[in-house]
């Protein structure tokens, strides 16, 4: 199968802190030991060079171009259709919003007792550009799986979407 690399796999990969670091090169290691290949985009690689990119990184960049290259990861360049998916993906889907909060009088101590209601439920925001841009350049070059470590996108209905395991 091949699994699209959402950038913050990519960071974690490279840079992350160590427990992070660890589990998504494990996870990595793991599905390439079982056959499977990855890919990113070139947003994914500008994402990850945007701070690595000033005097003194030479480490860090180097890290990353090494991560780029490695064998088995392709980067798929992005397209008219990559962006017209992208808008349908934006002007279609929002991430999940969470439970508005029932607050309590102040004193009342009774799982009963008179509620506030909260100002406002929050409104579900659409996907987010790059969000978008990554999840359509899966789609449209035939990636199997997405993976990530961001839950707002488990939901998303037109690619699997697999998060990074927890520890």
């Amino acid at each position: 199968m091949l699994y699209y690399l959402d950038t913050v796999i990519v960071v974690y990969a490279v840079e992350g802190n160590p427990a992070d670091q660890q589990r998504t090169l494990d996870h990595l290691t793991k599905l390439e030991d079982a056959g499977h290949r990855f890919a990113i985009s070139e947003l994914t690689q500008m994402e990850c060079l945007v701070p690595v990119l000033g005097p003194g990184d030479g480490q860090r960049l180097s890290d990353f171009f090494r991560f780029f290259n490695g064998p088995n990861l392709r980067t798929l360049g992005l397209t008219a259709a990559i962006y017209t998916r992208a808008s349908a993906i934006r002007g279609g889907h929002k991430y999940p919003t969470a439970k508005p909060v029932i607050l309590r009088e102040i004193g009342d101590c009774t799982p009963t007792g008179p509620a506030i209601p909260a100002a406002s439920p929050p409104q579900p925001k659409r996907y987010g550009l790059a969000d978008a841009l990554h999840l359509a350049t899966a789609i449209e070059f035939g990636c199997d799986v997405f993976l990530t470590n961001d839950n707002q996108l488990s939901s998303f209905p037109d690619i699997t979407v697999e998060e990074l395991p927890r520890p």
